[in-house]
């Protein structure tokens, strides 16, 4: 089974030259079938209309040979006969003639009679018709014409001359027509494969200069392709490559400066924790040596939110790359993020609540990216408020939502940089990243809404962050 499924997936594709000529070909072929046999009908009618006009010709020579002396019919069948004989063309000919009640007067007996039909299928009098049978186990062509004996003294004037021809003439006119007819066909056939070949060579050539452009490429271009004199038809596909090529820089990029920010971010904490654990293991005192194990914990957890957030800014700064936007209600949003944070805020002694200014409020955004600021904003306001007095408040209004504390404020000189990435005003001693109010502006942004800051709010204390679309 494995060997099997080996073979079938090391089979080759075929080529296009030739999924174009089985396209082009095979059809071809089948009309000329067609054709061949429609060519074959006409070539026996247009045999039998240049036959049957001699054969007609041949039945009315008998019949003006024919006389009635000495109470019998009388023909001259040597006049006849070398009139039919001259201008015959290698077939052989037979005849008979019979009364209108079939009595037979002269010629074959056993030459048959062409069927009684009301119209006859080749007309060159009123009374003569023509068709198909067979004499002497060979098939014939029979004319049957219907004469007046004048001044015949017969009881029934009206007498039948039927002349049979064999096919052979008919026969080399057939083949010679379906032979000019199929030669012309099949070289034509034969040009169009070559014409299909030449097609395909030429068409493709404009595809070199793109996959020499592909294959020079360096591995960190990404930059778009254009290959000159490109056919129309193959557009949509460079153009695809083009698009997929862009994505897969960004994508490249993303985890590029995200692997950056890591290595330079967490080169510190991680040096910290070492010497901190290192420390621990060598220190005799076990309060020391427990001092140093919780501030190797503090420094964990620190790690560990600053990875947090070096991801949560990366989403944030692919958003629509990475995710699609929807409708998004605020309330229930923000009463949600609200609710995940209760536990932390109560643990501390913190007031955390929701203040709905409106019923609902419908953004278009993503939902993820959304929690994902308010998150930050209700994390910062509990990490830098002073534990059991800190008032949080997440309000929600029309096409705004806002997170207010009653916390130490921002000062005014900080506040134009506090968006900026690894930017802390914060105290010294106080640990945190920089990064929570740059991913929520880069949040907002991404969702074309804009974010201000209000500080102090109250009494010089407090901070009010605000997310607006306008």
């Amino acid at each position: 089974m494995a060997a099997g499924a080996d073979v079938a997936g090391s089979r080759q594709p075929s080529s296009l030259r030739r999924r174009l000529l089985s396209w082009i070909l095979l059809p071809l072929l089948g009309l000329i079938a067609v054709n061949a046999y429609v060519g074959y009908g006409n070539a026996v009618q247009a045999a039998n209309e240049a036959y049957d006009r001699s054969l007609y010709l041949a039945a009315r020579t008998l019949a003006e040979e024919l006389e009635w002396r000495d109470g019998r019919l009388q023909i001259d069948v040597l006049r006849a006969a070398g009139y039919l004989f001259e201008n015959h063309t290698g077939s052989r000919l037979f005849y008979k003639v019979t009364t209108a009640q079939g009595q037979l007067l002269a010629g074959d007996a056993a030459l048959p009679d062409p069927p009684a039909r009301q119209e006859a299928s080749v007309k060159f009098f009123a009374l003569v018709q023509f068709d198909d049978g067979v004499y002497l186990r060979q098939p014939v062509r029979l004319a049957q014409l219907t004469h007046v004996l004048e001044s015949a003294g017969m009881p029934d004037p009206l007498v039948r001359v039927v002349v049979a021809e064999t096919m052979e003439a008919r026969r080399q006119l057939i083949q010679h027509i379906l032979r000019d007819t199929l030669g012309s066909q099949g070289l034509m056939l034969l040009l169009a494969a070559v014409l299909v070949v030449w097609g395909v060579q030429r068409g493709i050539r404009p595809l070199e200069p793109f996959r020499l452009q592909l294959a020079n490429k360096a591995d960190d271009d990404f930059a778009p392709i254009h290959p000159p004199d490109l056919p129309r038809e193959l557009q949509p596909l460079i153009e695809t490559l083009n698009g997929y090529l862009a994505r897969l820089g960004r994508l490249i990029d993303i985890r590029k400066r995200f692997l950056d920010n890591v290595a330079h971010q967490l080169r510190t904490p991680l040096t910290a924790l070492k010497t901190q654990l290192t420390l621990a293991q060598r220190n005799p005192e076990p309060a020391q040596a427990q001092a140093l194990l919780q501030a190797a914990h503090r420094t964990t957890d620190d790690a560990v939110r600053l990875t947090e957030q070096l991801l949560a800014m990366t989403r944030a700064e692919h958003a629509h790359e990475l995710h699609t936007a929807e409708m998004v209600e605020l309330v229930a949003l923000a009463r949600q993020v609200t609710q995940e944070h209760l536990l932390r805020a109560h643990t501390r002694g913190d007031d955390l609540g929701l203040e709905a200014l409106v019923d609902r409020c419908e953004v278009q955004g993503i939902a993820l990216l959304l929690h994902e600021a308010i998150s930050n904003l209700i994390d910062n306001a509990i990490h830098h408020g002073e534990a059991g007095r800190t008032r949080i408040t997440v309000r929600v209004g029309q096409r705004w939502v806002e997170v207010e504390d009653n916390g130490p404020g921002i000062a005014e000189k900080h506040q134009p940089h506090v968006f900026e990435r690894f930017y802390r005003a914060a105290p010294a001693g106080l640990p945190g990243t920089g990064l929570g109010l740059a991913i929520v502006r880069e949040i907002a942004q991404q969702h074309g809404a804009r974010v201000t800051i209000r500080s102090p709010v109250q009494d010089g204390r407090g901070t009010a962050v605000r997310v607006a679309w306008d």
